[in-house]
């Protein structure tokens, strides 16, 4: 594979002397163990331990490592929000991700911030020394399918979002108390009896909150609400008709 970088960029790791590591690892006790089985590698160089994204912050600006290997959550932030402020300020410093949380979120994020691998932490730690060497070397280790996959899922998790808020600025707060009692099940006689207006103010909600949500019927915008977190997902059979 030839040796490439996230952001189009060629690699600058320095690698004339031992791979300096940073473990940014929340669990003390594996992060020590793990780090004195990569310094038994005459290659590698553990150079710190951080167990925050603060401590991991310092200490990247500190030692400026080869290589840092970041864990995705930490306890008082993101890795992934360590990993671009770490590389605001250089570009010295190659990003593995190890997660116990193999998603497309995490994979997606990993990318947005630069990482050259994204490995589960179950991967064998032989695996590991040799990602570090690789990504130390320059190359890039996530496939590029799965950057195009982390990118489309990146950018239609955007579009939703968008559809979120002009959805949420839309509707009024009377249109979302009727879309929540539908998510109930509640019938049009119940609702009005519940928010004490009218069936035909009811009636005259729905039509507007239907036509807001661009749906055709009200299970139909009670599941948009649901699959843009307008609305929590509840279980059941909807009833009630206009």
């Amino acid at each position: 594979m030839r040796p490439s970088r996230f952001d189009g960029g060629e690699p600058t790791v320095d690698t004339a002397g031992p791979i300096t590591v940073l473990l940014v690892e929340d669990h003390l006790i594996l992060a020590e163990s793990f780090g004195a089985l990569l310094n038994r590698d005459p290659q590698i160089r553990v150079v710190g331990i951080a167990s925050t994204a603060g401590q991991a912050v310092t200490l990247a600006r500190l030692h400026e490592p080869n290589v840092v290997l970041m864990d995705v959550r930490l306890p008082d932030g993101s890795g992934v929000d360590a990993a671009i402020t770490i590389r605001s300020s250089t570009d010295r410093t190659a990003f593995i991700f190890l997660t116990a949380y193999d998603s497309d979120e995490s994979l997606s994020q990993a990318v947005e911030a630069g990482a050259a691998a994204f490995l589960p932490k179950s991967e064998a730690s032989d695996t590991v020394v040799e990602a570090i060497k690789r990504v130390a070397a320059g190359e890039m280790l996530i496939e590029p399918g799965k950057i195009q996959h982390a990118l489309a899922w990146h950018r239609a998790r955007r579009h939703q979002e968008r559809e979120r808020q002009a959805a949420v600025a839309a509707l009024t707060r009377r249109e979302m108390e009727v879309l929540g009692l539908l998510a109930e099940g509640e019938n049009t006689a119940i609702i009005a009896a519940k928010l004490h207006i009218s069936t035909l103010t009811v009636k005259t909600h729905i039509r507007s909150l239907l036509a807001k949500l661009d749906a055709h019927s009200q299970l139909q915008a009670v599941a948009k609400a649901q699959t843009l977190g307008i609305l929590p997902t509840i279980q059941g059979p909807l009833s009630g008709a206009i």
